[in-house]
């Protein structure tokens, strides 16, 4: 739903003059809000930490406006909410991403996985990352990875044996990651994948509908009612990186994006700017060698399609400018969302085709 969808909601019921001034308060608000990139900032007045002072029955509505169909779980006695997020992933190279535009995109589909993000921390980290309590997701009916791993039913994508530190930890079919959004010291989500998806083999082939059930131990925390879903269902908009750097310092300056979306009435796709389904994107680098089992992560995200991407936080260095202790990118990330549904393209140091 859109922001100006949001904005007709606020004013129902009220006097006109009421709803009126309600609906312009709220979207300004939400236009405040939307314009800012996702960095670290700590300001008090950060778009961030004015999010989090917004009154429960705006905060109620925003959350009731998500997909529903099985997508987004609220319960108002307790505050808490879960996001159900089905993710189709394609791969291509990051040398392909650090030469030059291409009017094609070399990236393959993947894989499947499902990604789960709440603000609900009981059980906490480090309970899960210790196994003594036990977080798992049941698909619907049977499905498997690429490297024939089969869950089930009766058959977790969840638990065996759990490594990591920090923020993070999880398995070979599951991870657990906290997140500060706004960086302010406090965690605002904990984000679920299962499968984590590090290499194709690791992702499901097959999304199966039906109900997709979260829980800890015998307790259901969230089930969900997801329907036929396909990643050739609509031909998806494709994102090609080009990574600018700085012929001097061989720092990353930013990334640049073109977006091709296919054209049902002349075939073949066509460079667009705009997207009228897609309100938001997110671009993200990682390097997730240097760290051992933690992973370094810059991620901006921005209304409609992003075309230039600045990452402020580290000085990011690309794979064949790196020392010892540097920051390199090893993989480019770029995803979308089309009715709660995320299509996610990762251009990988490692990816061979």
């Amino acid at each position: 739903m859109s922001i100006f969808s949001l904005c007709g909601i606020v004013g129902g019921g009220a006097p006109d003059s009421v709803a009126r001034l309600g609906s312009t308060v709220f979207c300004i608000l939400l236009l405040f809000l939307g314009g800012c990139q996702n960095s670290e900032e700590t300001d008090s007045d950060s778009g961030a930490e004015i999010s989090k002072r917004i009154n429960l029955t705006t905060a109620e509505l925003i959350r009731d406006s998500q997909p529903k169909n099985g997508y987004f779980s609220y319960d108002a006695d307790k505050g808490v909410y879960y996001r159900v997020i089905p993710v189709f992933v394609w791969r291509g190279s990051l040398f392909d991403a650090g030469t030059q535009f291409t009017e094609s995109s070399d990236a393959r589909y993947a894989g499947f996985f499902v990604q789960v993000e709440t603000d609900e921390f009981q059980p906490g980290l480090e309970q899960i990352c210790s196994s003594s309590s036990s977080i798992a997701l049941y698909p619907p009916d049977f499905t498997a990875t690429g490297d024939g791993a089969v869950f089930g039913p009766f058959a977790a994508l969840g638990g065996g044996l759990i490594t990591g530190s920090g923020d993070q930890c999880g398995s070979d079919y599951f991870r657990l990651r906290a997140l500060d959004d706004d960086g302010d010291g406090e965690w605002d989500r904990f984000q679920y994948s299962f499968p984590p998806g590090e290499s194709d083999r690791e992702l499901l082939t097959k999304m199966v509908p039906g109900n997709w059930q979260l829980r800890n131990g015998a307790a259901v925390l969230v089930d969900v009612d997801l329907p036929p879903l396909s990643p050739y269902g609509d031909r998806p908009v494709l994102p090609i990186p080009h990574i600018n750097r700085n012929p001097g310092t061989g720092l990353i300056d930013s990334v640049d994006i073109r977006w091709w979306d296919y054209d049902p009435a002349t075939g073949p796709y066509e460079q667009v700017d705009s997207h009228d389904r897609i309100h938001q994107s997110t671009v993200t680098l990682l390097d997730s060698v240097t760290g051992g089992d933690i992973e370094t992560r810059e991620e901006y995200r921005a209304f409609g399609l992003a075309d230039r991407v600045v990452f402020p936080k580290y000085p990011w260095r690309a794979s064949g400018d790196v020392n010892d202790g540097d920051v390199k990118v090893t993989n480019v990330l770029i995803e979308y969302r089309i009715d709660g549904v995320a299509y996610r393209f990762v251009w990988d140091i490692s990816y061979s085709g």
